[in-house]
């Protein structure tokens, strides 16, 4: 009776290990799926756009390495949202201006987290720039998904 009760405890420990992501980005979507498709799954609830201007950007693992801050949420000319985030830079200062897809970030309190992709794949992002894009204004409302803590 020990054993067994011993070795359901290490199975569900085991499990609950198992469970955090070991990827660098939580979760990116399965192979052959889209983005906006996996956000779907992540419970996308309505912000103002307005709510997510300055929101820390942060990696959603357990050291919650700050990359950087939302700027901007704008409309690209295929109709997809992004979130225009200063990424890099030290203590605020310089990095650059990049832009992800709104289906790719999620919230969790008060922080947003890209959790499609890494900090190595957001570095080869290029520079964000303005000239075909149209800001969403700040009263609107966009749906963004949620994430429960990874750590």
């Amino acid at each position: 009776m020990l054993k067994r009760t011993v070795a359901a405890a290490c199975l569900c420990c085991a499990g609950a290990a198992f469970a955090q992501s070991p990827t660098p980005g939580g979760m990116p979507p399965p192979p052959g799926m889209s983005l906006r498709d996996s956000a779907a799954m992540r419970f996308p609830q309505p912000v103002r756009v307005g709510d997510l201007i300055g929101r820390t950007v942060r990696r959603p693992v357990r050291d919650q390495q700050t990359l950087g801050r939302v700027r901007d949420v704008v409309r690209g000319p295929d109709g997809r949202l992004d979130m225009v985030i200063r990424y890099g830079g030290v203590l605020g200062i310089g990095g650059r201006l990049i832009a992800v897809p709104v289906d790719a970030m999620v919230l969790l309190g008060d922080v947003v987290e890209p959790v499609a992709f890494s900090p190595a794949q957001l570095d080869r992002f290029p520079t964000f720039e303005a000239a075909a894009t149209r800001p969403v204004p700040r009263d609107s409302e966009i749906e963004v998904g949620l994430a429960k803590p990874s750590h």
